[in-house]
């Protein structure tokens, strides 16, 4: 910690993190000194001054950052949290869920007047593309949560593997005589190559009738190609790393705050872990841009801000239960 005090002024505090120890404090009388007697000088001063630090404490923040980018950091954690061993074991365990959830359905279903089919998305949910995510903060350049140029590239190579109990699932749902739709937000003219893709993972009905992309118009929304599946086919489960895999209820629109109330509200609770089956996705998904709303020129460091500070224990809203004593 740097820090500066001056006697007739309030302290001025300049925070200066070197690799989370305190580095500097100082206590200069020489320059208390000129603060009692030159008003001017020492606004001079202090301008100088504020401006050398917070030169320190940026340059600090982006040779100390790994991608030297403030946006692009903000995605490392994330990053990584998806390749750890927990998140691999959350996959396998949905997959297990669905398993039992589609034997229970199955068993249950007395009278079947259509075909019996699932719908699934792609990436994150069958697919592992998090190396993509991995290579565009290791590049020169900006990156917050896009562009996303390259990432069929990606998508082309071994890096981009089936998750933990998905080809075992969706294979053993077609041996139950259960179709699967794959339903994804990839460009339109990428259908050749996302059925290679299934195809080269292992994972069945990989071919253009079951495979689903975005429409030339390139909406996000995939209510219609649910509706088109659903014509011909008794949809018995869903699964998807963001809630737009299921419906389109849950608009970025309503802000953070609202879509994670909607996700424990009674006429959707019980179709988490039955119908649908969700799949953890730290990198990106429709809850990133409902921090700020989906608004186009939102501030979104503020936004951030305003979401966390709704969470803070300390925020007045949650109050205090416990009345005895708590260790500092």
């Amino acid at each position: 910690m740097l820090l500066l005090k001056c006697s007739y002024i309030n302290p001025i505090d300049l925070k200066v993190c070197e690799r989370g120890h305190e580095s500097i404090v100082l206590l200069c009388p020489l320059f208390r000194s000129i603060c009692m007697n030159n008003r001017k000088l020492t606004s001079l001063l202090l301008t100088v001054l504020s401006i050398s630090v917070f030169s320190i404490v940026g340059a600090n923040s982006i040779d100390d950052s790994v991608t030297g980018d403030i946006r692009k950091e903000a995605y490392v954690n994330g990053v990584i949290y998806q390749e750890s061993a927990e998140v691999k074991g959350l996959q396998k365990q949905a997959y297990t869920l669905a398993t039992l959830q589609l034997d229970r359905i199955l068993s249950q279903k007395k009278d079947i007047n259509k075909p019996l089919a699932i719908i699934s998305d792609i990436d994150q949910t069958i697919m592992d593309d998090t190396n993509y995510q991995a290579e565009r903060l290791l590049s020169p350049g900006a990156w917050d949560n896009g562009p996303w140029d390259g990432y069929y590239k990606a998508i082309g190579t071994e890096a981009n593997v089936a998750l933990p109990g998905a080809v075992d699932f969706f294979n053993d749902a077609k041996s139950k005589g259960v179709s699967i739709f794959y339903i994804t937000n990839r460009d339109h003219d990428t259908v050749e190559l996302t059925v290679a893709e299934l195809a080269h993972a292992g994972l069945p009905y990989a071919d253009k009738e079951h495979v689903l992309v975005m429409d030339p118009d390139g909406s996000s929304n995939k209510d219609s190609r649910r509706a088109k599946v659903l014509e011909n086919y008794d949809v018995v489960m869903y699964l998807g790393d963001n809630i737009g895999d299921f419906t389109s209820v849950f608009k970025r629109e309503y802000g953070a705050i609202k879509r994670t109330e909607l996700a424990t509200a009674p006429e959707y609770i019980n179709n988490w872990g039955t119908i649908w089956i969700v799949l953890p996705n730290s990198t990106y998904g429709d809850y990133v841009g409902a921090v700020w709303s989906n608004e186009k020129n939102a501030n979104r460091i503020q936004a951030s801000k305003d979401l966390l500070e709704y969470y803070r224990y300390t925020n007045p809203r949650w109050k205090k239960w416990y009345g005895g004593k708590i260790k500092e």
